[in-house]
């Protein structure tokens, strides 16, 4: 997780604890009114592919009743390829979904209400990560930044 003013804060996905703990500074954050980034994802797939997400983001999401920004990266495998050690210069493209509210999944139960708000912000993800389908894009309210 990425907390803006704090830098990085590792999630220890292996201690259920740590995890817990690492979450309960986001809600913290996100109760001060400040913004962070979160990768739902947990860690880049070695095909590029994007895996199922960790509930972890809807459930700070659905706790703090906040929107989520879908964010798609597209190119950091030419950045950092999985096996390198260092970066190297490559285009990434960036694409912002529109945001998705928590407020549709508030009535179901907690653990489910945190399954279907990943797989809607997963799905964003990966429909922001493919640059080629701008259309679909435009109709998923994303807008498409490049460097």
């Amino acid at each position: 997780m990425w907390f803006e003013g704090m830098g990085m804060l590792p999630v220890d996905r292996d201690d259920s604890k740590a995890a817990i703990a690492s979450l309960d500074t986001a809600l913290e954050v996100l109760g001060r009114g400040e913004a962070f980034g979160i990768y739902p994802e947990g860690t880049r797939s070695r095909d590029g592919r994007l895996y199922r997400g960790r509930t972890g983001v809807a459930h700070l999401a659905l706790m703090a009743g906040v929107p989520v920004v879908p964010v798609g990266l597209k190119g950091t495998r030419d950045v950092q390829p999985v096996d390198a050690s260092m970066p190297k210069l490559a285009p990434v493209s960036v694409a912002f979904g529109a945001p998705i509210s928590p407020s549709a999944y508030a009535d179901l139960p907690l653990g489910k209400a945190r399954r279907l708000l990943t797989d809607e912000i997963m799905a964003a993800i990966a429909g922001a990560e493919r640059p080629g389908r701008g259309r679909d894009l435009q109709r998923a309210g994303c807008r498409r930044v490049s460097r």
